[in-house]
């Protein structure tokens, strides 16, 4: 009886697939990784301060999204959304636009793109 690599249990070994790959290109990935989990926790925060259904549909499309651009297609209802008179809401605004800058670098803060104005 001949046995192949892949009728051997448990082959290739879980930790396998994490080390594939060039190490540039695997931390160029965390990198990605880690800068969107950034942008939707400043999102999620943000969400969570408009109440009401709006924000509980916000804070819902949030969670559901998977990348950035799904967080891009919503940041200026997300703005608008935001109580204009507490100092709290221009703070996760500002928030919010760094965030978008620091994952679109090209976009100045995503303020202009959509119109928006901070007061």
């Amino acid at each position: 009886m001949q046995l192949t690599l892949r009728e051997i249990p448990h082959f290739p070994p879980p930790w396998a697939y994490a080390c594939a790959g060039r190490p540039d290109e695997r931390r160029g990935r965390i990198a990605v990784r880690k800068a969107f989990v950034a942008l939707k926790l400043t999102f999620t925060r943000a969400a969570a301060e408009v109440s009401g259904e709006i924000g509980q549909s916000l804070q819902s499309i949030v969670r559901q999204a998977s990348e950035p651009i799904e967080l891009w297609l919503i940041r200026s209802t997300l703005l608008a959304a935001l109580p204009l008179d507490s100092e709290r809401a221009n703070d996760h605004r500002l928030a919010v636009l760094d965030a978008l800058s620091q994952v679109y670098p090209g976009s100045d803060g995503s303020s202009r793109a959509s119109g928006y104005r901070l007061p």
